[in-house]
Protein backbone atom coordinates (compact mmCIF):
# COMPACT_ATOMS: atom_id res chain seq x y z
CA UNK A 1 0.00 0.00 0.00
CA UNK A 2 2.84 2.39 0.84
CA UNK A 3 4.55 1.67 -2.47
CA UNK A 4 1.35 2.33 -4.42
CA UNK A 5 0.69 5.62 -2.63
CA UNK A 6 4.33 6.63 -3.13
CA UNK A 7 4.02 5.84 -6.84
CA UNK A 8 1.03 8.20 -6.95
CA UNK A 9 3.24 10.81 -5.28
CA UNK A 10 5.82 10.19 -8.01
CA UNK A 11 3.12 10.76 -10.62
CA UNK A 12 2.23 14.04 -8.93
CA UNK A 13 5.89 15.05 -9.04
CA UNK A 14 6.12 14.05 -12.70
CA UNK A 15 3.26 16.40 -13.56
CA UNK A 16 4.44 19.29 -11.36
CA UNK A 17 8.20 19.35 -11.94
CA UNK A 18 9.30 22.07 -14.37
CA UNK A 19 11.41 21.28 -17.42
CA UNK A 20 14.79 22.82 -18.03
CA UNK A 21 15.43 24.77 -21.25
CA UNK A 22 18.88 24.49 -22.80
CA UNK A 23 20.61 26.30 -25.63
CA UNK A 24 22.28 23.83 -27.98
CA UNK A 25 25.91 24.96 -28.31
CA UNK A 26 27.29 21.86 -30.05
CA UNK A 27 26.12 18.44 -31.10
CA UNK A 28 24.87 16.65 -27.92
CA UNK A 29 25.87 19.60 -25.70
CA UNK A 30 23.67 22.25 -24.19
CA UNK A 31 24.07 25.28 -21.98
CA UNK A 32 21.47 26.23 -19.38
CA UNK A 33 19.72 29.50 -19.99
CA UNK A 34 19.75 32.16 -17.29
CA UNK A 35 17.37 31.12 -14.53
CA UNK A 36 16.73 27.70 -16.04
CA UNK A 37 19.50 26.04 -14.06
CA UNK A 38 17.39 26.63 -10.95
CA UNK A 39 14.81 24.15 -12.25
CA UNK A 40 17.16 21.31 -11.33
CA UNK A 41 16.75 22.42 -7.72
CA UNK A 42 13.01 22.98 -8.15
CA UNK A 43 12.47 19.40 -9.24
CA UNK A 44 14.53 18.09 -6.33
CA UNK A 45 12.75 20.34 -3.84
CA UNK A 46 9.32 19.30 -5.12
CA UNK A 47 10.23 15.63 -4.85
CA UNK A 48 11.56 16.16 -1.31
CA UNK A 49 8.32 17.92 -0.34
CA UNK A 50 6.17 15.09 -1.75
CA UNK A 51 8.36 12.55 0.08
CA UNK A 52 8.09 14.54 3.31
CA UNK A 53 4.29 14.67 3.06
CA UNK A 54 4.10 10.93 2.38
CA UNK A 55 6.53 10.28 5.24
CA UNK A 56 4.10 12.03 7.60
CA UNK A 57 0.78 10.69 6.30
CA UNK A 58 1.57 7.01 5.67
CA UNK A 59 2.88 6.15 9.18
CA UNK A 60 -0.11 7.88 10.77
CA UNK A 61 -2.41 5.74 8.65
CA UNK A 62 -0.53 2.55 9.53
CA UNK A 63 -0.49 3.48 13.24
CA UNK A 64 -4.26 3.02 13.33
CA UNK A 65 -3.66 -0.74 12.95
CA UNK A 66 -3.47 -1.36 16.70
CA UNK A 67 -2.65 -5.06 16.72
CA UNK A 68 0.54 -4.54 14.70
CA UNK A 69 2.03 -1.64 16.62
CA UNK A 70 5.62 -2.20 17.61
CA UNK A 71 8.88 -3.18 15.92
CA UNK A 72 7.13 -5.10 13.15
CA UNK A 73 5.07 -2.05 12.17
CA UNK A 74 8.15 0.17 12.29
CA UNK A 75 10.11 -2.20 10.05
CA UNK A 76 7.25 -2.47 7.57
CA UNK A 77 6.78 1.31 7.43
CA UNK A 78 10.53 1.92 7.04
CA UNK A 79 11.03 -0.64 4.27
CA UNK A 80 7.80 0.46 2.61
CA UNK A 81 9.01 4.06 2.63
CA UNK A 82 12.36 3.13 1.08
CA UNK A 83 10.81 0.97 -1.63
CA UNK A 84 8.11 3.59 -2.13
CA UNK A 85 10.72 6.29 -2.69
CA UNK A 86 12.38 4.19 -5.38
CA UNK A 87 8.99 3.58 -7.00
CA UNK A 88 8.20 7.30 -6.83
CA UNK A 89 11.47 8.19 -8.57
CA UNK A 90 10.93 5.61 -11.31
CA UNK A 91 7.30 6.59 -11.92
CA UNK A 92 8.03 10.32 -11.66
CA UNK A 93 10.95 10.19 -14.08
CA UNK A 94 8.84 8.14 -16.48
CA UNK A 95 5.95 10.63 -16.38
CA UNK A 96 8.34 13.56 -16.83
CA UNK A 97 9.99 11.85 -19.81
CA UNK A 98 6.56 11.36 -21.38
CA UNK A 99 5.64 15.00 -20.78
CA UNK A 100 8.86 16.35 -22.27
CA UNK A 101 10.15 13.98 -24.99
CA UNK A 102 13.83 14.12 -25.82
CA UNK A 103 14.69 16.22 -28.89
CA UNK A 104 16.43 14.18 -31.55
CA UNK A 105 19.29 15.86 -33.39
CA UNK A 106 18.55 19.51 -32.51
CA UNK A 107 20.20 22.27 -34.53
CA UNK A 108 23.04 24.29 -32.99
CA UNK A 109 21.65 27.54 -31.58
CA UNK A 110 18.18 26.16 -30.94
CA UNK A 111 16.52 25.95 -27.54
CA UNK A 112 15.42 22.51 -26.39
CA UNK A 113 13.37 21.34 -23.45
CA UNK A 114 14.86 18.68 -21.18
CA UNK A 115 12.67 16.59 -18.91
CA UNK A 116 13.26 17.00 -15.16
CA UNK A 117 14.85 14.11 -13.35
CA UNK A 118 16.07 13.17 -9.91
CA UNK A 119 19.81 12.94 -10.22
CA UNK A 120 20.82 12.20 -6.64
CA UNK A 121 19.95 9.10 -4.63
CA UNK A 122 20.00 11.10 -1.38
CA UNK A 123 16.31 11.97 -1.72
CA UNK A 124 15.49 8.30 -1.16
CA UNK A 125 15.99 8.74 2.59
CA UNK A 126 13.62 11.71 3.05
CA UNK A 127 10.45 9.64 3.23
CA UNK A 128 12.01 6.86 5.30
CA UNK A 129 13.56 9.21 7.85
CA UNK A 130 10.37 11.24 8.18
CA UNK A 131 8.34 8.07 8.63
CA UNK A 132 10.78 6.87 11.30
CA UNK A 133 10.46 10.13 13.18
CA UNK A 134 6.66 10.04 13.01
CA UNK A 135 6.55 6.44 14.32
CA UNK A 136 8.97 7.42 17.11
CA UNK A 137 6.77 10.36 18.12
CA UNK A 138 3.58 8.28 18.01
CA UNK A 139 5.17 5.57 20.16
CA UNK A 140 6.54 8.14 22.62
CA UNK A 141 3.14 9.81 23.00
CA UNK A 142 1.35 6.51 23.65
CA UNK A 143 0.90 6.08 27.43
CA UNK A 144 0.80 2.27 27.36
CA UNK A 145 3.83 0.01 27.36
CA UNK A 146 2.25 -2.32 24.82
CA UNK A 147 1.35 0.64 22.50
CA UNK A 148 -2.33 -0.30 22.50
CA UNK A 149 -5.23 2.08 22.90
CA UNK A 150 -5.70 3.46 26.44
CA UNK A 151 -9.52 3.39 26.68
CA UNK A 152 -10.93 0.32 28.46
CA UNK A 153 -13.66 -1.69 26.81
CA UNK A 154 -17.06 -0.61 28.21
CA UNK A 155 -18.25 -4.23 28.24
CA UNK A 156 -15.27 -5.34 30.33
CA UNK A 157 -16.62 -7.63 33.11
CA UNK A 158 -13.69 -6.85 35.43
CA UNK A 159 -14.76 -3.25 35.86
CA UNK A 160 -17.50 -3.17 38.49
CA UNK A 161 -18.93 -0.12 40.14
CA UNK A 162 -20.28 -0.51 43.70
CA UNK A 163 -21.72 2.25 45.81
CA UNK A 164 -19.03 3.58 48.13
CA UNK A 165 -19.18 2.49 51.78
CA UNK A 166 -20.70 5.00 54.18
CA UNK A 167 -18.24 7.29 55.91
CA UNK A 168 -17.15 6.25 59.40
CA UNK A 169 -19.15 7.86 62.16
CA UNK A 170 -17.50 9.46 65.10
CA UNK A 171 -19.94 9.17 67.94
CA UNK A 172 -18.54 10.72 71.10
CA UNK A 173 -21.11 9.08 73.37
CA UNK A 174 -20.04 5.63 72.42
CA UNK A 175 -17.47 3.84 74.51
CA UNK A 176 -15.52 1.09 72.90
Amino acid sequence: MSVAVSALGGMLWGFLAPAQHLLVVAQDRGSALTGESLHRFDGLALFSFVSLALGILLPIGWWLWRSERGPRLFGAVFVGALVGSVAAILVGNGIAALRFPKATDPAVGSIVTVAPSIETPLVLIVQALTASLVILLLAAMNPNDNLQHADPDPDDPEVEFFPPPPPPSFDSNRAD
